[in-house]
């Protein structure tokens, strides 16, 4: 018997691929699906069936699948039933794990260097993108779509970030970016886009507003955290300088030393502040009895480059940057998430608060209002509304006990 010869449409289509992709390709039809075959070198003939129906409306689709599949071989060194998969949006369906692993290297090659820097991306989104493909290929209570994956995310890495925190948002950006990269540039299914606008949003919450008397790293727990950052000698320098010299956490991104002390750019600009810039300010370490001099030290440190900053706040583009990156290291670490925990309220800026309370209440003396103010890079009314209100039930049993200590006797 005769074989019957190939839809028309199918001729054309084998002759579009050929021409485009070479020759060694083989479509035919398989349970009502197009069937893709390629004759290697060696002999062997990889074969993937894809989720495109077997029909003239497949072509356009069809074309774009192979485009992407050949670039998942050349790119990634995928094998062809690999690329065919993560193209055809196969990721979540058979070896699953694989794909989506194939899909978070493809991705890594795709922001770097093309957005950001390798040190960056390793500082920053792999953590982030892992724990993604982590919830997707969980063995148990895994994510099946875009929504589910931010949702557990949520659920499983913001027990310390704040409601409406930088930290909440910075994640479920990177995640969302991943997914859309997925769902674009890999085929996978769209059920795996991220969630939007309102529903985004109420995934990272509500940022409360700030108290005027946030609440001070008192010495104890300064000394605790720098402790506690021993074997973290970049980010150990970033706490000591912004908790002993009082700086705002974006000021390590404007330091300068001159004849050993240690000074600050202007880094609070608006429409006055543009048209008189301010000299830079000096700043002075306010020192824990714990830790005598350690703010002499610490500044020889970051004088002689032997211990750096951490790498995001030195690569940081800008200020606000600069301070974002200071908080979501402090968020990672598990001592500073033991200390928020045991005082609600606590910010990273209760590091420059602790300057303040030291400068008040911890010494013999306590420092004139209008030195300390300067020192903090602010006015005398500023430094009362928000540096000089807080107190608590301790402190004011010490101060009155401290000050009728002589009476009483």
């Amino acid at each position: 018997m005769k074989k019957a010869s190939p839809d028309p449409w199918l001729k054309d289509l084998r002759r579009m691929v050929k021409r485009e992709y070479g020759a060694g390709w083989i479509i035919e039809e398989q349970s009502e699906k197009i069937k893709i075959l390629r004759r290697m070198p060696d002999g062997r003939r990889p074969a993937f069936i894809t989720k495109l129906p077997y029909s003239y409306g497949s072509q356009t689709a069809l074309l774009d699948l192979i485009n992407r599949a050949t670039s998942s071989m050349q790119d990634l060194g995928l094998s062809f039933k690999d690329a065919f998969a993560v193209a055809d949006g196969s990721p979540e369906q058979t070896n699953g794990k694989s794909n989506w692993e194939e899909i978070q290297t493809r991705y890594k090659k795709y922001r770097v260097p093309n957005f950001v820097t390798e040190a960056n991306f390793n500082e920053n989104e792999k953590s982030r993108i892992e724990k993604c493909v982590a919830i997707i290929t969980a063995d148990r209570n895994a994510a099946h779509s875009g929504k589910e994956l931010m949702e557990k995310y949520a659920a499983n890495h913001f027990q310390f970030l704040k409601s409406g925190s930088e930290g909440r948002k910075r994640a479920l950006l990177d995640a969302a970016r991943f997914l859309n990269y997925a769902v674009e540039e890999c085929g996978a299914d769209s059920s795996w886009l991220p969630l939007k606008g309102e529903k985004l949003k109420a995934i990272i919450g509500k940022r409360k507003e700030a108290s005027s008397a946030t609440i001070p790293v008192k010495p104890d727990q300064l000394f605790g955290l720098l402790d506690s950052l021993f074997d973290k000698p970049e980010l150990r320098l970033a706490v000591a300088l912004v908790g002993l010299y009082g700086l705002r956490p974006a000021e390590l991104k404007a330091l300068t030393i001159k004849e050993g002390r240690l000074y600050v750019g202007q880094v609070k600009r608006n429409s006055n502040s543009a048209d008189k810039p301010k000299e830079d300010r000096v700043v002075v370490p306010l020192d824990i009895k714990e830790l005598p001099k350690e703010g002499a030290r610490v500044l020889k440190q970051f004088e002689s480059g032997l211990v750096k900053l951490p790498t995001s706040i030195l690569s940081a583009k800008t200020l606000k940057d600069c301070g974002a990156y200071f908080r979501q290291y402090l968020e990672r670490h598990p001592y500073w998430q033991s200390l928020v925990k045991a005082n609600q309220g606590m910010t990273p800026y209760s590091l420059r608060h602790g300057y303040a309370w030291r400068g008040a209440k911890y010494y013999e003396r306590s420092f004139p209002i209008r030195d300390l103010s300067a020192l903090m890079g602010h006015d005398v009314k500023t430094h009362c509304k928000f540096y000089g209100s807080w107190t608590d039930e301790k402190d004011l049993i010490e101060t009155a006990e401290k000050i009728t200590a002589k009476v009483s006797a």
